[in-house]
């Protein structure tokens, strides 16, 4: 019994005899053999011996030159093909297939909502980059649209691969937008808890603490003990035209301290795992940069738990889920086709699948 991926291959073979001989009949010297084989097909017809011989002789010439010119198509058609398979399809079915694989796990939970994807050709002031993970990059089609490869692809696909760019810039778009109503929202909520804790017993008995440690070390505060009270004490303190919940918003979402990586909390804000966001803005306020200790997790879960209704309910988030599953699936599918392509090339021009 034949094995199916040899099967797969004959077909696809089988399927490429007729639209190679029918391209020979575009070819001049292709028209003058099939010319010849008809003539020659016509004299052999013919009872008299000598136009018989002759008939021979120009069915024989045309045939050759038929086998010859189709021999040579099918080199330059396996040279074209591993040449596209190396230089062209290969490459972007690496990109794609990264790229799928790592929304397939948001899908799954296992990962944060990518914050950025780098497509050539759209370059923000300064690229967001998300601590410890490399931005994924939609480089090759971009790239290759835009000269002769572009040959390469039929506009079928050209379509399809044009729609998989679009929906990876909006959706970059997407995100820039729930970033900004996610600082809004936690703005709010930031400044309720900066108030609640700053009216608290715990918090002013610390204050008359430090007043009298400080009155006792006569005002050299370099030796007063640090404590996370001292973030309250700034935000209440900082000038009303620059407020300390829109500056811890943005800190804790956009642009973290550690050469400007950006946290993943709106990441998993996204996924709704408000854990692992909380776990996000810590590691900000854990960063060896900070002069204060990292306010108690607690504190921090009541501030995500607050804004979390605001947030679920958004539209931003909304079209951010929406175009995350669209974008998935374009991808998944011109990932597919390529994979086809490049399993045909190997069937057809490489011997078949390798054999571990």
């Amino acid at each position: 019994m034949v094995p199916i991926p040899q099967q797969k291959s004959r077909r696809n073979l089988l399927k490429q005899i007729p639209r190679r001989w029918l391209s020979l009949a575009h070819d001049r010297l292709g028209i003058f053999a099939f010319a010849l084989v008809i003539l020659g097909l016509i004299f052999l017809l013919i009872p008299a011996g000598a136009w018989q011989g002759v008939g021979g002789i120009v069915f024989g010439t045309g045939l050759t030159v038929l086998i010859s010119l189709w021999s040579n198509r099918q080199q330059l058609a396996k040279d074209a093909n591993l040449r596209r398979k190396t230089e062209v399809y290969g490459p972007l079915h690496a990109e794609l297939q990264t790229l799928r694989e790592r929304l397939e796990e948001t899908r799954a939970g296992s990962q944060s909502y990518l914050q950025w994807i780098d497509v050539k050709g759209m370059e923000p002031d300064r690229v967001p980059r998300v601590l410890n993970e490399e931005p994924l990059r939609l480089y090759c089609w971009p790239e290759f649209k835009g000269d002769f490869r572009n040959l390469d692809f039929s506009e079928p696909t050209r379509q399809l691969l044009n729609k998989t760019q679009q929906l990876a810039t909006d959706y970059n778009i997407a995100v820039e937008r729930a970033l900004v109503a996610s600082e809004a929202a936690f703005a709010l909520y930031i400044k309720t808890a900066i108030t609640r804790v700053s009216q608290s017993k715990e918090f002013q008995q610390w204050e008359d603490d430090v007043s009298t440690k400080f009155r006792a070390f006569q005002g050299t505060s370099s030796q007063l003990p640090i404590d996370w009270f001292l973030r309250i004490k700034y935000a209440v303190t900082t000038p009303a035209s620059s407020p300390a919940e829109v500056a811890w918003a943005t800190w804790w979402l956009r642009a973290a301290p550690v050469e400007y990586y950006r946290p993943t909390t709106l990441g998993w804000l996204l996924v709704g795992n408000r854990d692992r966001a909380v776990h996000a803005i810590y590691s900000v306020l854990s960063s060896p940069s900070e002069s204060y200790p990292p306010p108690p997790l607690g504190w921090l879960h009541a501030i995500v738990d607050e804004a979390w209704p605001t947030l679920d309910s958004h539209p931003t988030y909304r079209g951010v889920h929406m175009l995350h599953e669209e974008l998935f699936k374009q991808v998944s599918q011109a990932e597919t086709k390529l994979v086809d392509k490049l399993r045909y090339i190997q069937d057809t021009y490489e011997g078949g699948p390798p054999p571990l």
